[in-house]
């Protein structure tokens, strides 16, 4: 069984009785003491022989170690930290429970300081549909703590074979409204607004400021153009993706002065309306939405190499990945 750190301090704080054994390391130990915790050490293969009296909290370093021991193992009342001694001692200088996202923070590209920089970031994804709707799945689970969705159309039934987020319930309501309304049940702690507008010229600088990241997840050339000149304005870095029937790409503009949408592609009569509608199979925007929900993460953490200069190309028949360098 699992238990998270702000259950556990309730827990203790109501007066019940708990054992808590801390089986990590001696020098993980001393360098992240339990503050606020009367636990006993053990090496977790002692723990085999002992019995339990009582209900007890098992705490490894990052709650994996001591969740596969237990997942092993047919034992009552025993309890595995989530996220281990990282999320209590988030939880007991910060009061905000990270048990949530210790699988990620597991990874030193990450890990606490990584999180709270997630957390403290803001991301604008404009358009929820197939690709917006795992890109703003993906973010709100990692725990980006602001996120804008921007979209001023309805759910339609001809959607919910690539767009996730929605339900047949939600056929003729808000996009917007609809995606933030599944991704607060995903993840509560998330700050989600929505906008039930198309971009456009006038509500631009509304819906895009104070962004530290912009997600184009929208199949309107005339959006992406005006997302490229503002971010390229105010030097914010946009996650651009695209799909064409079996075929995906992504790419990252104006990020540390790379290349932008319009170097990519230059302005023509041609190519100033919007995307064609050519079919898709719904799962990949699934993959190409990941993907860009992935950049924006990287971007924020500032975790290299990213696609800042270079143009992803997914073929979903062949499964075969390509990159494209691009000159600014």
């Amino acid at each position: 069984m699992n238990i998270s750190a702000r259950e556990l301090d309730s827990r203790l704080t109501d007066g019940e009785e708990l054992s808590v054994i801390d089986v990590r390391r001696e020098d993980q130990k001393n360098r992240w003491p339990l503050a606020g915790i009367d636990a006993e050490s053990a090496d977790l293969e002692d723990l085999d022989s002992r019995t339990f009296k009582r209900p007890t909290v098992l705490i490894c370093q990052f709650g994996i170690i001591t969740q596969r021991w237990l997942e092993l193992r047919d034992l009552d009342d025993l309890y595995n930290l989530i996220g281990g001694a990282q999320a209590w001692i988030s939880h007991r200088e910060h009061r905000r429970d990270l048990s949530r996202y210790s699988r990620q923070m597991v990874l030193p590209e990450i890990g606490e300081e990584g999180q709270r920089k997630l957390l403290n970031a803001m991301v604008t994804i404009v358009g929820i549909g197939g690709l917006g709707c795992p890109a703003s799945q993906y973010l709100a689970a990692a725990g980006i703590g602001k996120l804008r969705l921007v979209d001023g159309d309805v759910v339609d039934i001809t959607n919910l074979h690539r767009q996730p987020l929605f339900s047949t319930e939600n056929v003729g309501h808000s996009k917007s409204e609809a995606a933030a309304e599944s991704l607060a049940q995903l993840n509560p702690d998330c700050n989600i607004t929505s906008a039930k507008s198309f971009l456009c010229e006038d509500n631009c600088e509304s819906l895009l400021s104070e962004s530290d990241v912009v997600v184009d997840a929208t199949d309107t050339v005339s959006a992406r153009r005006l997302m490229d000149r503002f971010c390229a304005y105010h030097s914010i870095p946009l996650v651009y993706g695209g799909l064409y029937r079996f075929e995906g790409q992504v790419s990252v503009f104006h990020l540390n002065d790379g290349p932008s949408y319009s170097d990519l592609f230059p302005v023509t009569d041609s190519n100033s309306g919007s995307c064609s509608d050519e079919g898709v199979p719904g799962m990949l925007p699934g993959i190409i939405g990941s993907i860009q929900a992935l950049e924006a993460l990287k971007i924020i953490l500032a975790i290299e190499p990213n696609l800042s200069g270079k143009l992803l190309l997914y073929d979903g028949l062949t499964h075969v990945v390509e990159q494209i360098q691009l000159k600014g």
